[in-house]
């Protein structure tokens, strides 16, 4: 989703505060003789007397009228001194992020308005390879150095993030907060902030999201001139005809196979959407027992293996194929995804051929299935400024960047509801808004979204590898879906069975 590592610090702007000094001179008294005495001046002269006119009548005697006496003046109070508020400390906050805008066309503007509407505080980003990211950070966190905003690589490593005192719980800030908490939590998708929830708390939120990497990507023109059938209006087609129209995609030259019908998604983020058809799964939703051996889930398994092995339509998994130079190539006609693959192939086969995002075939469970996916935010335990970080979590969670991170084609969109109601979005990437919205997303038309299940003790990474190494064998046909099945549901419950690290 990114390429090559970005490293732009920004300048903590600093403060000083200046120390006023009153230098005071001292005075020095001037010595001097003392003056001359002051000479006697001469008596005046006598005035002459005064004699008063004699009054015709006596005025009379009028008694003076008694006056109260005042009352004490209040003393005057003495006014409190007046303190001027002590300018707040520029706070400086570090962002732990994959590497991503290469140009910093996107996220260099985003975070110029973040600080101009948060004066005083600078965003300082450490943004590594998202491959690498997450063992960098956990290496960060043990040694002290962890910054304040984690980025959680994929939703399901939350809980490894609890165990091991990397982030703290986001709850708090929520509850305190009852503008967000009122409005812009409740547009988030239920499933997802599941997917952060531990303990009963949250500790995360989604940056982006999207139902699960099943989303189908159709070349129309392909299809239609291979004479196969497009799922109605609604969407909804069977595994049944499904498997049909991938066999009609298929070519072969000379006894090998020139394009294939389907490249599947696999891995505990596309194989789950499958089994989850048959009514099984990798883990139960308490995360304490593995499903994966269980006849549901060998079913979906079985289904997925057969595509490479017995009716040989989807592309091998040990070629590696790239879907983003085989779709566009037409040499594969349906690609399975998730949302984000939407910009990048708009872009690729414009002027070419029609593409149609479709929801995944419905199997016996009887509902187009979900497994919502992520990744997200969170804030460090040991950050300074957890009230200046949750300020970059609301930012990382808005509808703005929900919408604008995914218009610069930089991941899926952000999994709330008016994200993908937006008039913007829904003029840009109608190929989502519509039926992919109200097939697997609208809360009024579609079935409640699922959420990703995982170990409940935070050892998702261990277990999901080990899945899906052994699957791998179902798939290149080393072994029987069955055995494969059986051999990782039991390597999945050993490592599920130990304490949390």
């Amino acid at each position: 989703m990114s390429n090559s590592a970005l490293h732009r610090k920004l300048t903590r702007r600093s403060f000083l505060a200046g120390l006023g000094v009153v230098a005071t001179l001292p005075v020095i008294a001037a010595c001097a003789p003392p003056p001359p005495p002051t000479p006697t001046p001469a008596p005046a002269p006598p005035k002459p007397a005064v004699v008063a006119p004699t009054p015709t009548a006596a005025p009379a005697a009028v008694a003076p009228t008694p006056t109260a006496a005042p009352k004490p003046a209040a003393p005057t109070p003495t006014p409190a001194p007046v303190t001027k508020p002590e300018p707040k400390a520029a706070v400086e906050l570090r962002i732990h992020d994959w590497a991503q805008d290469e140009k910093d066309e996107f996220y260099g503007p985003f975070w110029q308005r973040f600080e101009a509407a948060n004066p005083g505080v600078t965003i300082k980003r450490e943004w590594f390879p998202r491959a690498d990211m997450h063992v960098k950070q956990l290496t960060l966190a043990a040694t002290g150095q962890i910054g304040d905003i984690v980025r959680i690589n994929v939703a399901v490593l939350t809980p490894e993030l609890v165990a091991k005192g990397v982030i703290q719980s986001l709850s708090p800030f929520i509850k305190k907060d009852t503008v967000w908490a009122n409005n812009d939590h409740k547009q988030f998708w239920p499933a997802n902030i599941q997917n952060y929830t531990v303990k009963g708390e949250q500790w995360g939120y989604p940056v982006v999201g999207h139902p699960g990497c099943l989303q189908y990507y159709f070349n129309v023109d392909k299809l239609t001139k291979a004479g196969a059938k497009l799922p109605g209006d609604d969407g909804k087609w069977t595994l049944e005809q499904a498997l049909e129209v991938y066999r009609a995609g298929t070519k072969s030259e000379g006894g090998r196979i020139t394009e294939y019908g389907i490249i599947p998604c696999l891995g505990g983020e596309g194989a789950v959407g499958v089994l989850r058809a048959f009514g099984g799964d990798y883990y139960n939703e308490e995360g304490t027992k593995a499903l994966v051996g269980t006849p549901e889930s060998i079913a979906g398994i079985t289904w997925l293996a057969d595509l490479y092995q017995k009716h040989k339509v989807a592309i091998p998994p040990d070629l590696k194929p790239n879907d983003q130079e085989l779709f566009p190539a037409e040499k594969v006609m349906i690609v399975v995804s998730t949302s984000f693959r939407v910009s990048i192939f708009k872009k690729a086969v414009a002027g070419k051929f029609k593409m149609l995002v479709n929801p995944p075939p419905i199997g016996p469970s009887g509902r187009f299935e979900t497994q919502v996916s992520s990744d997200g935010i969170a804030i460090s335990k040991t950050s300074k400024y957890p009230d200046e970080a949750w300020q970059v979590i609301k930012a990382y969670g808005s509808k703005e960047h929900g919408v604008k991170r995914f218009g610069a084609g930089l991941g899926s969109p952000g999994s709330r509801y008016d994200v993908w109601t937006d008039p913007e979005f829904k003029r840009d990437h109608p190929e989502l808004a519509g039926l992919i919205y109200d097939a697997l997303i609208n809360p009024a038309k579609a079935p409640p979204m699922r959420p990703w299940h995982h170990p409940a003790n935070a050892r998702w990474s261990e277990t999901d590898s080990a899945i899906n190494n052994i699957l791998m064998d179902a798939w290149l046909g080393v072994k029987k879906p069955a055995e494969a099945a059986a051999e990782a549901q039991k390597a999945a419950q050993t490592i599920m069975d130990k304490p949390v690290p």
